[in-house]
């Protein structure tokens, strides 16, 4: 597999075991005839993220075929006796139950933004991974331009946001309360949370700078939270 510098770094750590990992295909590197033998292997292992008694969670940030993805279901089966929990990302609830039905995929969810009206729209087509967001703002590229996101996408007079640390915890709060209230639309119970790292897309979690040293607020509001929600049963 030809990771990006990150991924690379993250499974040499030493402190790996510490934090569990689900891929998300559809987003560079990862090519079907090379990639998959070694992923369904990363399935096996206990710090690969699973759900619903043991399900290696997946998600498509763009579709693939309905054959490879049922070579994948497989391999997987073949490494660790169970099927993946496939789950298709998307901007609209129609467009993305769409392309989970046409590749066999078993849930939706968003790639960025999420509200309780996303998760009542796309929950009544597909079962659901409901999505957090942490904000969005994409107008750096309009100043950046880069060949993979057309500053010409963004609209002149558009207005991003961005999640205070008070505000992402209540979003997460307003997750968790729809996950638990719904278990029928979220079988997985789990839920994805955009973004880490993108920062150009007004999306992050992780420390920034600050004249007076990394700015933690986001990460340290997050941490705060779930430690007090340890509770939470777990797939």
């Amino acid at each position: 597999m030809e990771w990006n510098s990150r991924e690379t770094f993250f499974l040499a750590s030493n402190k790996r075991a510490h934090l569990n990992w689900c891929v998300i295909l559809g987003t560079g590197a990862f090519d079907m005839d090379r990639d998959a033998s070694w992923l369904a292997a990363e399935f096996a292992k206990p710090g690969y993220q699973k759900v619903l008694d043991g399900r290696p969670l997946v998600y498509l940030f763009t579709s693939i075929s309905r054959t490879d993805l049922a070579a994948l279901r497989e391999l997987s089966l073949k490494s660790c006796g169970r099927n993946p929990y496939v789950a298709m990302m998307g901007w609209t609830a129609q467009e993305t139950a769409q392309a989970c039905e046409a590749i066999g995929a078993d849930a939706v969810t968003m790639y960025a933004g999420g509200t309780e009206k996303n998760w009542d729209d796309y929950s009544k087509l597909k079962e659901l991974v409901p999505n957090v967001s942490t904000g969005w703002d994409p107008a750096p590229f309009r100043d950046t331009h880069v060949a993979w996101y057309p500053a010409e996408n963004i609209a002149k007079d558009f207005i991003g946001w961005s999640a205070t640390p008070k505000q992402l915890v209540a979003s997460l709060e307003t997750a968790f309360s729809w996950t638990r209230a719904n278990p029928g639309k979220v079988p997985a119970n789990t839920i994805l949370l955009y973004g880490w790292n993108e920062h150009s897309e007004g999306g992050w979690l992780c420390p920034t700078f600050s004249p007076q040293g990394p700015n933690t607020k986001r990460i340290d509001a997050l941490h705060d939270w779930l430690s007090l929600h340890r509770s939470v049963p777990e797939n």
